[in-house]
């Protein structure tokens, strides 16, 4: 078993939106708790409500993005999805359609599944463009099966 995933999806699932939330949603209680008179420009409606706004936007954006992020491992028979709390063991059959983009030494990738598994219908990890490959080159008829359900 080959783990594909970058080391850095730990810092992004975990790490970040915890301190991110923690930190800002202290700041945004702040602003309506403290004193108008003692900070007038931080509590005014004119840095509050866009400021709700922008939280609100960002805590979105975390979800759908970073919190979504799983770990994978794969070997030659199955691949293996963790959230970090549970590992689930899936086939490789059950991938209907592979999403990748590239960023710099990482990649984003998207296995799109037939049916709805344990973690949804979708499993989104960040791979470490070394790994994956290496694993992909080691495994040609697991790399030909998924090219061939590839988008990008």
């Amino acid at each position: 078993m080959q783990r594909v995933s970058s080391n850095l999806t730990l810092f992004l699932k975990l790490f970040l939106p915890t301190v991110w939330i923690v930190f800002f949603t202290t700041f945004g209680t702040m602003l309506f708790i403290i004193d108008e008179y003692k900070l007038p420009f931080l509590t005014s409606p004119y840095f509050k409500y866009p400021y709700i706004l922008f939280f609100v936007l960002f805590l979105t954006l975390l979800y759908f993005t970073f919190i979504q992020l799983k770990r994978v491992e794969m070997d030659g028979q199955f691949y293996y999805v963790s959230n970090y709390m549970k590992t689930f063991r899936l086939v490789y059959d059950d991938i209907e359609k592979v999403d990748k983009m590239k960023l710099g030494p990482l990649m984003w990738v998207t296995y799109k599944l037939k049916a709805k598994g344990s973690f949804g219908k979708k499993i989104t990890f960040l791979a470490n463009n070394q790994l994956y490959n290496m694993f992909m080159n080691d495994h040609p008829e697991i790399a030909k099966l998924l090219d061939g359900k590839s988008v990008a």
